[in-house]
């Protein structure tokens, strides 16, 4: 049975990720993603998990890769100077195809910044910062409701392809309350298979290089061409977006997270008006959605992307129209206001419908 909760965007988080069959949430506070511990603790244990505080976010990685290992999915949440701490423990997982679920709830930076939020970590998730070849599947929804729908898209994702799904929610959102409607608990988890990958004890495993961290020069290459391999099919099938009044646009707005939110009532409000203005809104950083822009029509003349930033996600429109139409960029971070208001947005897209 379905139930409506007004919830916090990050206890939203949590409430899923429970209902969703994960039972052990590794975390260290920070705002502004503590709610989602705090929710946690309370909630987890009364499905018999439990919510364990470590010492530091390198202590929550290396745990959530420990539980990996056992054949578990576990989660952890943090904001950016948390997620910075994580990265040699987030590389190894991707290295070992360990697969874990977190949330970075994006504010800004750089350095340890502040607690005002933002989308200031989009190279960092989308990029990473270990060494190496890696990829984390990366989610971006933009309300309650879509984190509720994606974590168990998200839960699969992690376990089918053996790998770290990041969702990042940008601080705004984050601390918003609104309702959200949630199936009834299913444990997706239960799903899997995890004997294949999991670190058992026995005796038939081969050796695994993610437990000893070494590995030989044909046992590096092997895993590399396999990662690629794999993350070749991901980019392949998993991309996902959201469009709105594409078909004739002669301008387009590229956002995500909260702004991706506003574009909705942007584009209705120049329909409105009879002037073609559609939306594109990336639901998967990576695999970025190149394919939503493979056939733009030809009555785009402007682009505009709007992002909490200094613009991140910028170069990737920009590789994905490949200079066949003009982009340009809206941003704003830090400070009392880092969003870009709806009036801001509005009158850059009329600047472009003019010609400016």
């Amino acid at each position: 049975m379905k139930e409506t909760l007004f919830l916090k965007n990050t206890e939203a988080f949590a409430e899923s990720m429970i209902r969703c069959g994960i039972r052990c949430h590794f975390a260290y506070p920070i705002t502004p993603a503590t709610d989602v511990m705090k929710y946690s603790s309370v909630k987890l244990p009364e499905v018999g998990g439990r919510m364990v505080q470590m010492e530091s976010e390198l202590a929550v990685s290396n745990a959530l890769a420990g539980y990996a290992c056992a054949g578990k999915l576990g989660a952890t949440s943090t904001a950016g100077p948390g997620m910075t701490l994580m990265q040699e423990a987030i590389g190894f997982m991707a290295a070992g195809e360990l697969p874990c679920i977190l949330l970075d709830a994006m504010r800004v930076g750089p350095g340890d910044g502040d607690i005002i939020g933002a989308q200031s970590t989009y190279f960092q998730a989308t990029r990473g910062g270990a060494h190496g070849d890696y990829r984390v599947i990366v989610l971006a929804p933009c309300c309650g409701q879509e984190i509720a729908d994606l974590m168990p898209l998200g839960i699969k994702l992690a376990l089918t392809y053996c790998n770290p799904v990041l969702f990042v929610v940008d601080g705004v959102t984050c601390q918003m309350t609104e309702t959200t409607t949630f199936n009834a608990p299913y444990d997706v988890t239960a799903d899997f298979d995890t004997s294949k990958w999991s670190y058992t004890g026995t005796g038939d495993h081969p050796k695994r290089f993610l437990l000893t961290g070494s590995y030989t020069h044909e046992q590096g290459y092997e895993m590399n061409e396999r990662m690629r391999a794999k993350y070749a099919q991901i980019m392949e099938k998993e991309q996902m977006w959201e469009q709105e009044h594409i078909e004739d646009a002669e301008v387009l707005v590229v956002a995500f997270g909260i702004h991706g939110r506003m574009c909705k009532e942007l584009v209705a409000n120049f329909r409105e008006q009879g002037k073609r203005v559609g939306y594109i809104r990336p639901i998967t950083l990576w695999p970025y959605p190149d394919k939503a822009f493979e056939h733009l029509p030809a009555s785009v003349k402007s682009i505009l992307v709007v992002e909490m930033n200094h613009g991140q996600m910028l170069e990737d429109v920009r590789l994905a129209v490949g200079g066949k139409v003009p982009v340009h960029f809206l941003g704003k971070t830090g400070g009392d206001i880092p969003m870009c208001t709806l009036a801001e947005m509005s009158c850059e897209v009329s600047k472009l419908l003019e010609g400016e």
